[in-house]
């Protein structure tokens, strides 16, 4: 069984289905973080691991390396609209203790403590789903 939440306008119109909406979002996240890896392996970086998890710590969109650096990079997908403060206000201080202890978890386990390590985060603005922009900032 299915389980979803809609709104409903006056009249009985269904404004919006929640998985839908969720759904849309993902695919919007993936699209920004592939777009974000096109651009570090278009300049010469490599893909190390996307996606990485440690249960009880955090995720890792992107850890990518070039030369004795590894670069940790966490994608964050705005519309052009949203008056927030955009992709960059997003990643919030609590989000940057949990990338630390899980960029910690992933050189440990690989004995990559010597390298140097960066954090970035990869900025993508969207229009009705079409990316118009990206920075790389440093976190």
């Amino acid at each position: 069984m299915a389980y979803f939440i809609c709104r409903v306008e006056k009249g009985g119109d269904v404004m919006e289905n929640r998985t839908d909406a969720a759904r849309k979002r993902k695919e919007s996240g993936r699209r920004a973080e592939d777009a974000v890896l096109s651009l570090f392996l278009a300049k010469g970086y490599s893909l190390l691991a996307r996606n990485y998890c440690v249960h009880n710590a955090g995720e890792l969109d992107l850890i990518l390396s070039r030369g004795m650096c590894i670069y940790i990079v966490e994608v964050k997908c705005r519309s052009e609209r949203n008056s927030f403060g955009g992709a960059a206000a997003a990643i919030t201080g609590q989000k940057k203790l949990k990338m630390i202890r899980t960029a910690r978890v992933f050189l440990q386990r690989r004995e990559w403590q010597q390298y140097d390590v960066r954090f970035l985060a990869g900025c993508v603005t969207h229009r009705e789903g079409i990316i118009i922009g990206i920075e790389i900032l440093p976190m």
